[in-house]
């Protein structure tokens, strides 16, 4: 079965030390100057993070503000299939600092001393069902697109973070009957940091066991079945080709596959090849959102993109969607 999947937590111990040494620094400072100095007045630290979090949040209340529009002019059905999309939406808002009282519904508006009267204007006809659903499709889309710019201005564990609502998303559109999005190339040159080349490492493995798990799938489907599990056995064997590619242009040596590899449950039939197929996807999906936060640059834009492929791949086999697709600590599948 795929490899265990550790959140990786260099990003901490390096602010935990970065901390230590300025106290250090700080301290000694103190006591190099002369008696009657003045003391040093503290400089509040800053989170870098803030004005990316603080953006996401605003694009994350914009789409659920979408979503209670069209939500509140659909019939039962359409209304019945979105809500679950927003309680997502409000998972990711609480996610990025909202606070959960406010995250299920739009925030109030702030109050003002003397109300203004509205103007008359003629009443804008509710956009019928196809017409909404297409709409937040559209919307969902580039609300995920636009989260690459801060993908790559984030920290690593918030970048993870941002990885995995843009995979949501991108789940969102498809449930809507919305386009699937553009997959983002493996950069194929350039050096690599140690954590770039483990999270690189860390992918080879995990896509070498799905190739081999994509075998076992595939002997016990028929049909159309059976001819996905072929195109996503070589859609993995595709991207096994580009990360040995990768490793070696670094000068390393690529993961070697097993000769085998133990199934977390027995696969002899349909339904048993179908659930493999899901978890198997769900599992890339937390190695490649480990990567992210590994990795910085065009090589973080591209393992974030690969965690949207199999959550969407996952999608595709019956699996559920997920506010934090490849985030097994918030609750997603793993």
């Amino acid at each position: 079965m795929l490899p265990a999947a550790p959140l990786r937590r260099r990003a901490l111990i390096g602010a935990g030390l970065l901390g230590l040494l300025t106290a250090c620094g700080a301290a000694a400072a103190g006591t190099s100057g002369s008696s009657d100095a003045r003391p040093a007045r503290p400089v509040p630290e800053t989170d870098p993070d803030t004005a990316v979090r603080l953006r996401e949040l605003r694009a994350t209340q914009a789409l659920a503000a979408r979503y209670d529009a069209a939500i509140a002019s659909a019939d039962p059905a359409t209304a019945a299939r979105l809500r679950p999309l927003r309680a997502q939406l409000a998972a990711q808002l609480t996610a990025f600092g909202q606070p959960a009282a406010t995250a299920g519904h739009p925030p109030a508006a702030a109050p003002t001393h003397a109300p203004t009267p509205a103007p008359t204007v003629p009443p804008t006809p509710a956009p019928g069902p196809a017409t909404g659903t297409a709409a937040l499709a559209a919307a969902e889309l580039a609300t995920a697109r636009g989260r690459g710019a801060d993908l790559l201005a984030a920290s690593p564990a918030l970048a993870r973070l941002i990885a995995s609502v843009a995979a949501a998303g991108a789940q969102h559109a498809v449930l809507l009957g919305g386009a699937l999005p553009a997959t983002v190339p493996l950069p194929v040159t350039g050096p690599l940091t140690a954590s770039a080349l483990t999270a690189l490492q860390a992918a080879l493995a995990a896509e070498e066991a799905a190739v081999y798990g994509y075998g076992v799938i595939g002997a016990q489907l028929s049909g159309g079945s059976r001819d996905r599990a072929a195109a996503s056995m070589a859609e993995h064997q595709a991207r096994e080709r580009l990360l040995q590619q990768r490793i070696s242009a670094a000068a390393a040596t690529p993961a070697v596959a097993a000769p085998g590899y133990e199934l977390p449950f027995p696969v002899d039939g349909q339904a048993s090849a179908v659930r493999l197929a899901a978890l198997l996807e769900d599992r890339l999906a937390a190695v490649y959102a480990n990567g992210v936060q590994a990795t910085s640059g065009p090589l973080r834009g591209a393992l974030a993109s690969a965690l949207q492929r199999s959550a969407l791949d996952a999608l595709a086999w019956g699996g559920a969607g997920s506010a934090f697709p490849g985030l097994p600590e918030r609750g997603a599948p793993h």
